[in-house]
């Protein structure tokens, strides 16, 4: 095959700039994409994180920029701040390695609306790169007009419908040109995600990229089974028995980040805190702080994590399991990057196994280990791969079964066993109903704003 950033149908400014920037050889998801988009063929992409989706999408939709026509042209849109603002500086970088005059605006919540506002009455943005809630905020109030916008991309699709911003590239989608061409990337695509695009795509191209190396091979990927041992006591000693240079914890919510890390302060730990419950100013600044190596310890959650430039992690603590096992994926990829070794470690409970055996469905594998004398060392684990298939996980028939036996005599610790799994049922449908809640408190403060603009 043709190398595509050789193309004739690409620029020869953005050739050449491809070649600045040290793009010499394709990817799989560039070399299927870049040809598809520059067709103006709309396109539904599954490819994960790492896999090189930035440019498939950044190269043709800068080589149709007119620079000429000073009105937005394209639209790229990222479900967070972080992620928005990496790939603007990913555009930038391309669009100056090219020396192509082409105006790019930025345009996040969290960030300085009237300094925005400035900046489109300066130039108008031929290129702009948004999360989905601010975009829809400057469009309804009038401030950007889509009537020659020719692309459109939705990237990271799948965390988008997460975070609950479907309804926001819905209504930027119903107001651009019949004629646009629509691209997504995702690393899954969920039903309702497929359903949503299927509305504004008829028949787009499906291109789906397999990453046979989920896990870098400079990884050691361990697995702890913590028992009834108490999970925060097991942290403690496992980010501390190796002196790590630079260790990354990952919890699921905001709530356990903060226990995390008072947790971790109290034993004598500088430890740095992320998640969306903290201030862009306070993100900015922490993150800074880290790769200036002020911190040897950082807990975070998911969605604040994705898009951060953190170096030199060199162990990745899955504290649980995340609710989406994709993103395990981009959790232990934070480790053994540039052909680096890295250490990643996953603790977990007999009852979820199964989940375990979801993500060695994936491709993950992991080795299992236990702590003694302060070191990480081989064990052949009791529970054999055959049972955990079972249903663990799907707790509710489980919790009945275990009451019904409750009043039998035991042997001691089972009624421990039957409290604890009747408590993460609770937590498991409490956190559910707090998402939704939190979702809902979300639309009624943007349309209480929306009401008094």
């Amino acid at each position: 095959m043709n190398n595509i950033f050789t193309n004739e149908k690409i620029r020869p400014e953005l050739r050449a700039g491809l070649k600045k920037i040290h793009f010499s050889q394709p990817t799989k998801v560039q070399e299927e994409v870049i040809p598809v988009l520059l067709e103006r063929k709309n396109v539904v992409v599954q490819a994960v994180t790492g896999s090189g989706k930035t440019h498939a999408f950044l190269v043709p939709i800068l080589n149709e920029i007119d620079e000429k026509l000073e009105y937005p042209q394209a639209i790229l849109t990222a479900p967070s701040r972080e992620l928005s603002e990496q790939l603007y500086q990913v555009a930038r970088q391309l669009r100056d390695a090219a020396s192509l005059d082409i105006s790019i605006a930025h345009f996040a919540g969290g960030s300085d609306r009237e300094r925005q506002m400035k900046k489109i009455n300066n130039r108008n943005p031929q290129v702009i790169i948004a999360t989905p809630g601010r975009l829809h905020d400057f469009v309804e109030k009038k401030i950007l007009f889509l009537d020659h916008v020719q692309n459109f991309v939705i990237d990271e699709a799948d965390m988008t419908l997460d975070m609950g911003f479907l309804a926001d590239i819905d209504f930027i989608a119903q107001r651009l040109p019949k004629t646009v061409t629509f691209a997504a990337f995702s690393a899954t695509i969920p039903v309702k995600l497929s359903n949503f695009l299927r509305k504004y795509m008829s028949q787009p191209e499906q291109i789906v990229i397999d990453n046979p190396a989920v896990i870098s091979p400079t990884i050691k990927n361990d697995l702890i089974d913590i028992g009834g041992k108490n999970r925060k006591r097991i942290l403690y000693q496992l980010l501390t028995m190796g002196q790590p240079y630079l260790a990354l914890v990952f919890a699921n919510t905001k709530q356990t980040v903060d226990e995390l890390t008072k947790f971790l302060q109290e034993q004598g730990l500088r430890v740095a805190k992320i998640h969306g419950g903290i201030t862009e100013r306070e993100r900015k600044r922490t993150v800074r702080e880290i790769n200036d190596g002020q911190y040897q310890y950082v807990v975070a959650t998911d969605l604040a994590a994705r898009g951060l430039d953190i170096d030199g992690v060199s162990l990745v603590v899955n504290y649980e399991i995340p609710r989406d096992l994709e993103f395990v994926v981009h959790r232990v990829g934070r480790t053994g990057r540039n052909g680096l070794s890295g250490h990643a470690v996953t603790l977990i409970r007999a009852e979820e196994m199964n989940r375990i055996a979801g993500l060695e469905k994936m491709g993950i594998h992991f080795d299992f280990v236990e702590i003694k004398n302060d070191e990480l060392v081989p064990r052949k684990h009791y529970h054999s791969r055959n049972e955990r298939s079972s249903d663990s996980y799907t707790v509710d028939n489980k919790v009945n079964g275990y009451v019904k036996k409750a009043k039998k005599k035991r042997k001691p610790g089972y009624k421990k066993k039957i409290k604890r799994v009747i408590q993460q049922d609770k937590a498991q449908k409490n956190k559910i109903e707090q998402r939704h809640k939190i979702r809902k408190a979300k639309q009624q403060r943007k349309r209480k704003r929306d009401n008094n603009s």
